[in-house]
């Protein structure tokens, strides 16, 4: 089964022995190719399937990744009421001066932030006369400015924002100047 241009590369003076063994050298290598290109396609196909399990096992583990989080913050509230009930259940609880308390109250808002570092959170909040920004901060209240220069300003923060990276998770509350 050879077509013309192969017969044009067989020298003329080849005994029919050679041509044999010629033809032979021929078939084992296109065997050979063939066998390799179905180890070479065998391969492909298993990397292939490693890719697809590999995908799922991502695309499961993405989708559990919220309930992680969210469960992870919910362990870390509960610490925190369970400290918060065990000082309130302590026998100095009920001999808290106004100052002892305000002191536990300070102490539990450091343990909130903790909490809230721990899941990169961070709170912020905005210097008087910064620009207000629609995306960070939500006007609790409007007051009007003496000058324009003040328009859209932040007059005052009312309560701090918190975000996690550059994500805006709730917006300081802020009185903003608005010039007429």
């Amino acid at each position: 089964m050879t077509n013309q241009n192969e017969m044009d590369l067989i020298p003329d003076d080849l005994t029919q022995e050679e041509l044999l063994s010629l033809n032979e050298i021929l078939l084992n290598t296109r065997e050979q190719c063939q066998m390799t290109a179905q180890l070479i396609e065998n391969q492909i196909r298993r990397k292939d399937q490693l890719i697809d399990r590999l995908h799922q096992e991502l695309e499961a583990y993405k989708q559990d990744q919220p309930a992680r989080l969210v469960e992870q913050a919910m362990k870390e509230l509960i610490g925190l009421r369970g400290r918060l009930l065990k000082r309130q259940s302590s026998p100095q609880w009920t001999e808290l001066d106004a100052e002892k308390l305000r002191e536990e109250f300070t102490y539990l808002d450091e343990d909130i932030l903790d909490l809230l570092e721990r899941q990169n959170i961070e709170p912020f909040t905005t210097q008087p006369g910064q620009p207000f920004d629609g995306g960070r901060h939500r006007a609790m209240n409007v007051v009007t400015a003496a000058s324009p220069e003040l328009d859209r300003t932040v007059k005052a923060s009312l309560a701090p924002g918190y975000a996690k990276g550059d994500k805006v998770l709730i917006p300081e509350h802020v009185t903003v100047y608005r010039f007429q």
